[in-house]
Order: C-alpha cells, then sequence, then structure tokens
C-alpha cells in the first residue's frame, strides 16, 4: 500500500513541478482542468451515448410540453410525469460512469489535499501532539514518552485519557525546519513530521507534502492522508495526530476560497466546455 502512495505521489510531483515557484493556484488549475477532461472521457467510454442522447431529446420536448400545455393541467401534469420518467432513466444511464470516475477523482482529490489543505506552522505557533494506542496500560506512567525534536518546545506534561488509549501534548514550533517528532513506547520509536516555515513562505515548494495525521495502514489517517509511510501494527500505535494545524488560504483574485470549490468548479466548467470536442453528450 505504502508503495503504490509513494508513486502516486511521485507522479504529482513531477506534474506540478513546471508549477514549482509560482502562485499555488496555478498548479491547482492545471490539475483541475485535467481531471474535467479525463472524467468526461471516462463518461463517454462507459456511458451509452445513444440512449442518453435519445433520453435528452425526450427531456427538451416533455420540458416544452408543459410550456405548451400550460394551460391544460391534465396535459402540463402527464408531461411533468414523463420529464420525470425520463430523469429517472438519465440518473440509471449515468451511474455506471459515474462508478469509474469516482476512483481517479478521489485519488486526485487525496493527492491535491495533502498539497493545499494544510500550511506549515510558524515559529511560535502551537499545536496539539495526540498518540493513540492500543493497550490502556500505555496511557499510565510513562510507557509512553514524548522526546520531540530539535526545535520543537514541549509547553505541558502529557494529558492521559485512558478511557480514549490516549496521551496529548501540548508543543510550539520554534525554528523553521521539517521536523520529526519522536515517541518512544514499549514496543520501540514512532514519528511524525512536523512542518515549520518563516514569514509564510515554504523553503524549496509551495506544495509541501503535509498530512495532521499518521496511522495504520488502510486506516483514514493513512487513506486520506498518504503523505507519511503507515504505522506498523507491531508499534502498538493506531494513530499520532498534530491537532490544530493551520489550513491553507487559497487567494484568487484577492479572495479566499477553498481549494475544493476551486478544484470542482474548474474540473466541471472543462469538461462541459470540450465535450462538442470530443463528441461526448452528458
Amino acid at each position: 500500500m505504502w508503495g503504490m502512495a509513494s508513486l502516486v505521489n511521485g507522479v504529482f510531483d513531477i506534474m506540478l513541478a513546471p508549477f514549482r515557484g509560482m502562485h499555488p493556484a496555478i498548479g491547482l488549475l492545471a490539475i483541475s482542468v485535467a481531471t474535467g477532461v479525463i472524467m468526461l472521457l471516462i463518461f463517454g467510454k462507459t456511458s451509452n451515448q445513444d440512449v442518453i442522447r435519445k433520453v435528452k431529446g425526450r427531456l427538451k420536448a416533455h420540458i416544452a410540453e408543459i410550456w405548451l400545455f400550460r394551460n391544460d393541467l391534465a396535459q402540463m401534469l402527464l408531461a411533468v410525469v414523463r420529464v420525470l420518467g425520463n430523469t429517472g432513466v438519465y440518473f440509471v444511464q449515468s451511474l455506471r460512469p459515474l462508478i469509474f470516475i469516482l476512483v481517479p477523482v478521489v485519488v486526485i482529490m487525496v493527492m491535491l489535499g495533502l498539497r493545499y489543505e494544510l500550511r506549515p506552522f510558524q515559529p511560535g505557533e502551537t499545536a496539539v501532539l495526540s498518540i493513540r494506542v492500543d493497550d490502556p496500560s500505555w496511557t499510565r506512567g510513562r510507557e509512553v514518552r514524548l522526546v520531540g525534536a530539535p526545535n520543537i518546545e514541549v509547553l505541558s506534561g502529557p494529558l492521559r485519557i485512558p478511557q480514549l488509549c490516549e496521551i496529548d501534548w501540548r508543543i510550539r514550533a520554534t525554528a523553521p525546519g521539517v521536523h520529526e517528532i519522536t515517541l518512544v513506547t514499549p514496543a520501540g520509536e514512532v514519528t511524525k513530521s512536523f512542518h515549520v516555515t518563516s514569514g509564510g513562505h515554504e523553503s524549496g515548494s509551495n506544495r509541501a507534502k503535509i498530512a495532521a495525521s499518521r496511522g495504520r495502514c488502510f486506516s483514514s489517517a493513512f487513506l486520506l492522508f498518504p503523505s507519511e509511510p503507515p504505522l506498523p501494527a507491531s508499534s502498538g500505535v493506531r494513530k499520532i495526530t498534530v491537532r490544530n494545524w493551520p489550513h491553507r488560504e487559497l487567494k484568487l483574485l484577492g479572495w479566499g476560497v477553498h481549494w475544493l470549490i476551486v478544484f470542482f468548479v474548474i474540473s466541471m466548467a472543462a469538461g462541459f466546455s470540450v465535450k462538442g470536442l470530443f463528441g461526448v453528450e452528458v
């Protein structure tokens, strides 16, 4: 699983490499346009285009009927029923291509989320480092210790929550860098990456892959944010999370916009704009 995630991460790194140093939105716009075209092609190849064309034609005719028979209640209601029936047929015809589209779109969203959802911490900002373990007894005594990392200050002792198998520490970044925070458990050591920059600029790339959590293989923490290797099952650690991680604000024409809105709007617009070029009916 980690090998596949690393491969996909590498592909996206290559795809975004030409936009390094540019405004982060440019790379996002390029990927969104490509996604829209890919979705359109998949829809065209996996759908029954002849049926969709006929259904859309009938829909237009029945919608026109509603207007023409607006003074005849019975005929107008019959036209409405026909519209609803053909809408259902269109929906059924769209299900199969949507299934094929779903997997690549989810992968693309995960990869973009790693690069656009979160920004690095800045020196002086604080967070809560949380660890969840398998064995509740580890939350007592000093079975689990936070070693920390250079330039990461531990502000509080461990807050132990045996009912949740959880231990929390408050930490603060003191200097820029990608720091590896180390935790020692009875089964060994586990780490979590902690990104810090100064002045709001990310060193080396404006698309650093950032994940708030690190989890086991097939856990939500790994599947949604596979930027670090999954935690081994033998570690006894379910998940390591940095809470209060700041979110990135994407600026477009002076407006703050969430990257998901940009992704969906641009990809849909790109797909619809070229459907005539590829002869695809949607």
